[in-house]
């Protein structure tokens, strides 16, 4: 569907793609009825504002945030530190990918949903993979170029880590010079993936839902998002062509809606 874009950020592309896919999922299923909202991986809040403004209680979570949220509760996505059938919405932008003990997340939020309730989850897809990884080279060539010209950097303020989601909390160590050059041309893995082929057979729809459907979770609705970019690449360019691109199955993020 469409996505009105008029009203996002214009100096944080990170932003703009979060809450440009917040407003599609908003808009695509009415949630009637929902009152408490558990975000996990709030990240920043930059998400948590918008649903703040939609539903009466919205509880920021995340292992590791990157901002200054107002009542942001730190804690792990395997062990929920609230009461059993509280909330009616769990939702999560770009995090279970980097959830490690995905059984122990399912089981808690579970626990937590109130009966009737909803989960909406949202990761990156086997085509955000490839241009993760066909983009790096390009990415590192810019970069350098921008350090060596600044005139050439745009406006586009790039996002800290957890801005967009949990980052399993660890404080990333120093890399060796080897490392550091490999590191222009193949990026990390980006979840808890042990290589980057393993992950393009996770960031699969079906493999999503096999991993629903033995957490006794139905995936009643998937939706394709946005095409994004990444490494902050050509932001703001070719909006249209993306949302076109996207809903024709070239999207970078895939969207399921759950229920038990």
């Amino acid at each position: 569907m469409r996505v009105e874009t008029s009203g996002l950020p214009t100096d944080n592309w990170h932003h703009f793609l979060r809450l440009r896919d917040l407003h599609q999922v908003l808009a695509e299923v009415p949630l009637e009825g929902v009152s408490r909202v558990l975000e996990l991986g709030a990240g920043d809040g930059v998400q948590t504002a918008v649903l703040r403004e939609i539903f009466p209680e919205v509880v920021p979570m995340d292992i590791a945030p990157s901002g200054d949220v107002e009542g942001m509760v730190i804690a792990d996505a395997a062990d929920l530190p609230f009461e059993d059938d509280y909330f009616d919405l769990v939702f999560s932008s770009n995090v279970l990918e980097h959830v490690e003990q995905l059984d122990e997340a399912f089981a808690e939020m579970k626990r937590v949903l109130a009966p009737g309730g909803t989960m909406i989850h949202s990761m990156p897809t086997g085509t955000w993979k490839f241009f993760q990884l066909v983009g790096r080279p390009v990415a590192s060539v810019v970069r350098i170029a921008r350090k060596l010209f600044p005139g050439l950097s745009g406006g586009s303020k790039r996002a800290r880590m957890g801005s967009h989601g949990s980052l399993a909390g660890v404080t990333a160590s120093k890399r060796s010079l080897i490392e550091r050059v490999v590191g222009l041309v193949v990026p990390t893995v980006h979840g808890v993936s042990g290589n980057h082929m393993s992950e393009f057979f996770r960031f699969r729809p079906k493999w999503w839902c096999r991993q629903f459907e033995r957490a006794g979770l139905e995936c009643y609705r998937s939706s394709p998002l946005f095409l994004h970019s990444p490494y902050d690449l050509l932001p703001y360019r070719f909006i249209g062509l993306r949302d076109r691109l996207g809903r024709v199955g070239f999207a970078s993020v895939d969207v399921f809606w759950l229920r038990q």
